[in-house]
């Protein structure tokens, strides 16, 4: 029997989400909050992501690539970067606090 723990996303701030950007130009930014939300504000970058179109990403995006995704608030994130990580994606992360606080973090490092 293997001990092997299964891959896990990682949950992290809206400012470790900035500076994981920073540090990482090329990582996939997914907004899976409704359309018409995404159309009207969304981050630099980000690209909406609804279930159908799922699969789709899970096959383009290299395995070890670092995927961020980010919603209203933090909750359904979880669920897509779960989603991701049983696609075997190695470097999954969800942003606490949504775009809301992804957004602001964004505006205040760009302010400093």
């Amino acid at each position: 029997m293997s001990s092997a723990r299964p891959p896990a996303f990682a949950c992290i701030s809206a400012v470790d989400a900035v500076a994981l950007r920073r540090a990482e130009p090329g990582v996939a930014i997914f907004d899976v909050r409704d359309m018409a939300s995404y159309q009207r504000a969304h981050v630099d970058g980000a690209a909406h992501l609804s279930e159908d179109r799922l699969l789709a990403w899970t096959r383009r995006l290299p395995k070890e690539a670092p995927v961020m995704i980010y919603c209203y608030h933090g909750n359904a994130s979880k669920t897509y970067a779960q989603m991701f990580v049983d696609f075997r994606h190695a470097r999954v992360f969800s942003v606490d606090g949504g775009y809301e606080a992804f957004a602001a973090a964004q505006a205040a490092t760009v302010e400093a």
